[in-house]
């Protein structure tokens, strides 16, 4: 198995999982739109926090007919939370889903990702 995926929250504005990698995958569902609490037509989120601790270089991607690399992790580290920073928008362009996809190589390790529910819910809206 190469992504185990914990979903800690799903509430009205926002979605919280927890990324485990043993293995390689290629454009593994860390964020499945379609499957949150209120997702109604086109939903799209955005992520205002991330930490990792991965062995070796793991990608996040915004789904779309070509996916779009949102954020490249490596080592340790964290972004968001809090911190000032601003969330990073889903700018995919053709057939985007409003899924996040994860690419890692021979990666051990853990990434905890905080999505902010932006549109196409029928909660938020």
């Amino acid at each position: 198995m190469a992504v185990v995926l914990q979903e800690i929250l799903d509430s009205d504005f926002e979605h919280v999982v927890k990324v485990t990698t043993s293995g390689t995958t290629t454009a593994g569902s860390i964020y499945d739109a379609s499957e949150t609490e209120g997702a109604a037509t086109a939903p799209r989120v955005t992520i205002t926090g991330i930490k990792w601790s991965v062995a070796a270089s793991t990608t996040i991607l915004w789904d779309a007919t070509t996916n779009v690399v949102c954020m490249v992790l490596n080592g340790s580290g964290s972004y968001g939370f809090g911190d000032g920073a601003p969330s990073l928008p889903n700018n995919a362009g053709s057939g985007i889903t409003g899924d996040v996809l994860c690419t890692h190589g021979t990666s051990i390790g853990t990434v905890w990702v905080k999505f902010k529910k932006v549109s196409g819910y029928d909660n938020i809206d």
